[in-house]
């Protein structure tokens, strides 16, 4: 059944979109070729057993075409690698999709019947599709059950906006709803308490958090006793966002986001495939850390803390030693020109009314030359350095930064020195 359908994907992106009535504009082709490539790697992670990666690859495909065969595809490794309310998500989004003859629609809807069979005797027992793990868990003695919380799981959603994450339990029940979400480049999730906003539990992903090609979370449900309920996700197979700009934003205007965030705890055996990390929450919960850290607010050059700041803080400074390296190789090349000239008149005792030869025109001519380069280089090399301390203030605030006190504005002075046999300038930053 896989190697149909997976053939079946395959003339389908090479064809472009079956049977699909678009909203927006259709995918470019560039895309198309991008998704067709995204879904070659994801084929092959499949067959090479690597199920959690291939979801992903499969999903970057379906948001690069749209191609609602791909859903069915998603479902499939997602039932594979045993999470299945998220498969039973997709297998339901293909059927309401795809084209109403699509090959995959009769396995699709027996799988969702039996899907929900299983899930519905899951939740009836206590326990939930997508837990798999083999750790002993400790008895819940609450009322609640699985059944009690529901979650849609987010799909997308658009760069640089804040992302709050909804879920529903009962009115005035004792859970604990954490939600653990980990950004692009980020090595652990960070934990974040889910609080009550009109009839749902909301926590917030901040829009700095909300970058780069895709974001991962997860949902846990403990009750009073600290006891795992059921969750929506895992560490190890986490719900993915693909960040797209034509996403919609899913946010709420009025909602308040001041719950601290909180660092998971870490245990050995819940290694991540993922992104290296490793993370759980199962034992004795999620340790309080205060407030998140501060971080990057941007990926521009001039984002304290982004990569490109870096760079263009490095590269300055580089550019300022260079400039002030140079000053002092034609100023000594200058010095050397001129004591030539003393040393030629002194070996052949010119008279006073006597004129250079081509080699005191020569000499002349490059002395003349390094010195208005050292000069040249003495401005560039004083420029640099004030640039580059201002680029060193801003990297120094980011990181020591935080306090109450309001961040006062740096001040440049630059003194210029001039005199007969001398010159420069003197440049001071002051934080």
């Amino acid at each position: 059944m896989n190697r149909i359908a997976f053939s079946f994907v395959v003339a389908a992106l090479a064809l472009g979109p079956v049977g699909r009535v678009w909203a927006d504009d259709p995918p470019t082709k560039e895309q198309i070729d991008a998704a067709k490539k995204a879904f070659g790697e994801g084929k092959q992670l499949h067959d090479a057993g690597k199920l959690p990666d291939a979801i992903d690859k499969f999903k970057e495909s379906y948001r690069l075409s749209k191609n609602p065969v791909l859903l069915y595809n998603i479902a499939l490794t997602l039932d594979e690698n045993k999470q299945a309310d998220s498969a039973l998500f997709y297998y339901r989004k293909f059927l309401s999709d795809a084209p109403a003859d699509a090959a995959q629609r009769k396995p699709a809807e027996d799988r969702v019947k039996v899907l929900e069979n299983d899930k519905l005797n899951s939740e009836m027992s206590g326990k939930t599709g997508d837990d798999s793990d083999t750790k002993p868990k400790k008895h819940s003695s609450t009322k609640y059950t699985a059944a009690d919380f529901k979650h849609n799981v987010v799909e997308e959603a658009p760069p640089n906006k804040p992302l709050d994450i909804s879920a529903t339990i009962p009115d005035g029940a004792d859970l604990s709803v954490v939600l653990y979400y980990r950004a692009a480049g980020q090595a652990e999730f960070v934990a974040k308490p889910m609080k009550w906003h009109d009839t749902e539990v909301v926590a917030r992903i901040p829009a700095a958090k909300v970058a780069g090609s895709a974001l991962q979370y997860y949902i846990e449900v403990k009750d009073s006793t600290g006891a795992k309920l059921t969750s929506s996700g895992k560490p190890t197979s986490p719900n993915m966002i693909n960040i797209d700009p034509a996403a919609a934003e899913h946010s709420y205007s009025d909602f308040v986001d001041d719950m601290p965030v909180k660092e998971p705890k870490k245990h050995k055996d819940d290694e991540d495939p993922m992104g290296g990390g490793t993370q759980t929450g199962d034992e004795t919960g999620p340790k309080d850390s205060g407030e998140t850290p501060a971080g990057p607010t941007g990926t521009g050059m001039f984002d304290a803390g982004s990569h490109k700041f870096e760079i263009t803080k490095w590269s300055v400074t580089g550019g300022a030693v260079l400039f002030v390296g140079l000053t002092v190789v034609f100023d000594v090349m200058a010095g050397s020109q001129a004591s030539a000239l003393v040393q030629d008149a002194q070996r052949t005792s010119c008279t006073p009314h006597c004129t250079f030869d081509s080699y005191d025109a020569s000499i002349q001519s490059a002395g003349e030359r390094d010195e208005t380069l050292s000069r040249v280089s003495l401005g560039l090399g004083i420029a640099g350095a004030v640039v580059a301390g201002y680029f060193w203030y801003r990297d120094l605030t980011h990181h020591t930064g935080g306090g109450t006190e309001p961040t006062p504005e740096p001040a440049v002075v630059v003194v210029p020195t001039l005199g007969n046999d001398t010159y420069g300038a003197a440049a001071a930053v002051r934080f």
